[in-house]
Order: structure tokens, then sequence, then C-alpha cells
């Protein structure tokens, strides 16, 4: 029987009606029955519905899984390069000495969801001993223990040992680090809702709107670089430390860009996550087993603490975009974002889908029929298909058709199709615009 019909039964027609009345009340019910909304029309719209997808990230310059294969079937990390960066070289050039990483204070970019909002934090000193200083002159130190930490009045607050030390700017120095105490126990130190511990560098301490702004000051080419966790550093032990070492020439890139301009939000040049590059500090070299493996390949492209490989495009240092799977191809950067880059093009990457451990080679996201009627501006949704991509396979553009025949479209870069398909999801996220098919459920 076609969906949407309803059976009329005979035994429905009282008995004793004759015959051609009773064919005319047959007729009469069955015209009724295809009338009748209810159970037929809500059938053809799904309570939810499947997104399936590959991939993970915006899809722009070298996916790391992608990297870990290629490691895997025996490339060079200057060959990994230059297939996912077209027409660039990863050479020897010189770089700053410093940089500054916020690890605690309000977000510099303007981005929601982000940045530290308390007015006060804990700093632990562990293994050995600090100093604090103002203007260059110690005005405090002590054994390993907690500084409390708080913004008040345009100033920066610190209480340890009893006492109350107040500046605009202060400096907290720990022992085993060239700043204080170079020859004896090495101190490590932690901040109060920071990513990781940290033994290189030094603190500088400020207030800003309100909130304690922490930024950790250190070498790039080895103190930053050796914190950056972007990729496993157990990958080195298992065919991948040419990744190792493509991750960290292009990690390197990404920060002497920055290093180039201090942001007065937040008196620093980067931040310690993913709106630049995630950074852990000591967490990430000090991995059991395979921190060593992540400290080599950065080592292994340096020259100096001023000289070093970075990817450079017609003789510049380039802002190298990296994420961590393809769909299978990578993504051409005018079409996640807007500007083109000449060295960021649409490049095959058989190569993510392969390697072992990559978590995104496939997945699903649910959506639910309320959260697509949200999305479309549809009074209901019976289907929605990608009816146009990029040239990297990412969705461009989605149509929603409705149980009446109205359609609704839902266009624009890659990016905006993850962002904004992604929070209308159960999960709150899709991981990449790699959308293959949307299924009804």
């Amino acid at each position: 029987m076609p969906a949407g019909r309803t059976a009329v039964r005979r035994s429905a027609i009282p008995r004793g009606v004759p015959t051609p009345a009773r064919a005319a009340l047959g007729v009469m019910l069955l015209v009724l029955s295809l009338l009748t909304p209810g159970a037929p029309a809500s059938a053809a719209v799904p309570d939810s519905f499947a997104i399936k997808g590959s991939g993970s990230g915006h899809g722009v310059g070298m996916p790391q899984y992608g990297a870990y294969q290629m490691a895997r079937e025996g490339a060079s990390a200057a060959k990994i390069l230059r297939h996912y960066y077209a027409g660039t070289r990863a050479g020897a050039v010189s770089t700053p000495a410093r940089v500054s990483v916020q690890v605690h204070g309000p977000d510099p970019y303007g981005y929601s969801g982000y940045g530290d909002r308390r007015s006060a934090t804990t700093i632990k000193v562990r293994g050995g001993w600090w100093s604090l200083l103002s203007g260059g002159r110690q005005v405090e130190s002590g054994p390993p223990g907690n500084l409390r930490v708080a913004a008040s009045k345009g100033s920066v607050v610190v209480k340890a040992d009893g006492r109350t030390i107040r500046g605009r700017s202060l400096a907290l120095e720990w022992s085993g680090t060239p700043f204080y105490k170079p020859g004896v126990a090495r101190a490590t130190v932690s901040v109060g809702g920071a990513h990781g511990t940290y033994r290189y560098g030094r603190m500088q301490l400020s207030a800003i709107s309100g909130v304690p702004n922490i930024v950790n000051q250190l070498r790039l080419n080895t103190e930053y670089l050796y914190g950056v966790a972007e990729v496993p550093s157990s990958w080195g032990s298992a065919g991948g430390a040419q990744a190792l070492r493509a991750q960290a020439i292009v990690a390197r890139s990404y920060a002497v860009l920055k290093a180039r301009d201090l942001k007065q939000r937040c008196r620093c040049h980067l931040v310690d996550d993913v709106r630049d590059q995630q950074f852990t500090g000591w967490k990430k070299q000090s991995e059991p087993l395979y921190g060593s493996y992540w400290r080599d390949a950065v080592n292994a492209t340096r020259s100096s603490t001023r000289t070093a490989r970075v990817l450079t495009y017609q003789g510049a240092p380039v802002e190298a975009h990296y994420f961590a799977s393809s769909g299978g191809r990578t993504a051409r950067s005018e079409d996640v974002w807007t500007t083109r880059l000449p060295y960021e093009r649409s490049e095959p990457d058989p190569y993510s889908a392969k390697a072992p451990g990559n978590p995104t080679d496939s997945w699903t996201r649910v959506i639910s029929q309320s959260q697509a009627r949200d999305l479309f501006g549809l009074g209901n949704v019976r289907s929605i298909k990608v009816t146009s991509r990029w040239s990297s396979g990412q969705a461009r553009t989605l149509v929603a058709t409705s149980a009446g025949g109205a359609r609704r479209t839902v266009t624009g870069k890659a990016d905006r199709i993850r962002t904004l398909v992604g929070a209308h999801t159960r999960e709150g996220n899709v991981p990449a615009a790699w959308i293959n098919r949307i299924l009804p459920r």
C-alpha cells in the first residue's frame, strides 16, 4: 500500500445499508481518509538527521595525520611541506630570540568563549625557590609554595609568605633558569586556569580588564617550541619522526610572524591555545616515554637560538596553517576564509584516511528536527542535501526541503558552514566541513 494512505475496512460500513448506498459511503470514507492530516504527514518528517562526515579542522595547509602517514611511507619533512604548501621552502633564517605567551588573562582577539574572567588565580612553585621583582628589583622571595595573584584597580596584587605586593607590573622568576639561581634545583610553575606547567623563562604579571594577565617570556626556538602540544610525541616512535619535524617547522613559522607584533591587549605575542598554538610548556616536554621525540624534532630543525628552519614563500616567512585531518583534499585558503594565499592551495590528501589512530576518519553528528527547522527557517524539514561543494570537497551549499515542498538554502565559506551547522547539532559541533551525506533517522 502506498505510504500516506489509510485502508478502509469493509466492516466499517454499517450492515443493512443498500448496496449502492454502501458503495457511495465507501467512496466518501476513502476521500475523507485521504484528506485527514496527522500520522501520514508526520511520517514524512523525521525526528532527526544523521550528518556523516570525515576530517577535522578548517582544512587549510598541512593535515597533521596526513603528514604522519607520509612520514610512515618514507617522506622527509621537506617533502611533506612541499606537498601541502605549494611553492614553499623550509630553509634556515634568522628568528627572534624570545617570545611572550599569555598563559592566563583576558582574550586579546575578541573571540567569544575564550580567555579568563576571574579576578584572581594561584601560581604554584614546586621543586625550587622563587623571586618576585618590581622594576627589576627583588621585593620578595621564598621556598616552594603558592602565590595568590589578583587584579585590583588596575594593579596586580600578589600575596605570598604573609606579604602583599602590589604594582602595575611584577615579574616572577624561579630557580634553575638563567634569571634566578641557575645552579640550584630546577623549579616548575603552574598557573590556575592555564593549560600546562612551566620550567623555562619567567612570568610577567599585570592586570588587564580586572583579570590577572600572566605572560611566559621564553626562548622561541627551543623553550617555546618544546612546549607546543599540537601532535602526539609518540609518533616519533612509530615512523613519524619526519612528521614531528615538519610540525616543528610550521609551528616555528607561525610563531616567528606573531613575534613581530606585541599585542597591547595582552602584552603578548601569542596565547596558549587554539587561537594561536596549543602551548603546555614543561607538561609537553616531560611526557613519559615520548617527550624526548618532540624535543629532538625541535632541535633537529634549528641551528642556534637565533637561526632555525621556517617555511618561506619567495624568501619570506609565511603563516603556515595546519589542522588535524582532511576528508581527501586540503582546501584553498579563500574557500575557507577570505584571503587568497598562493602557497595554500587544494592538494590531494589520500594520507589522512590511512593514518593509524586517526579518530576523525569518519564521524557522525545528529541534528534534531527542531534544530533543522531553526537552521533553515522552515516549518518542518523532510530532507537535507549538500548540493554544491568547494574544490576540497567541503560543503558549500545545503538545501533543506519541507514536507510541503518548500526549500531553504544555507551557503557560505567552508568554515562558516562548519560553525553554523555545528552550532545546530546535539553535540554542538561538527569536526569539519567535509559533510558527506545527511540522512533521516
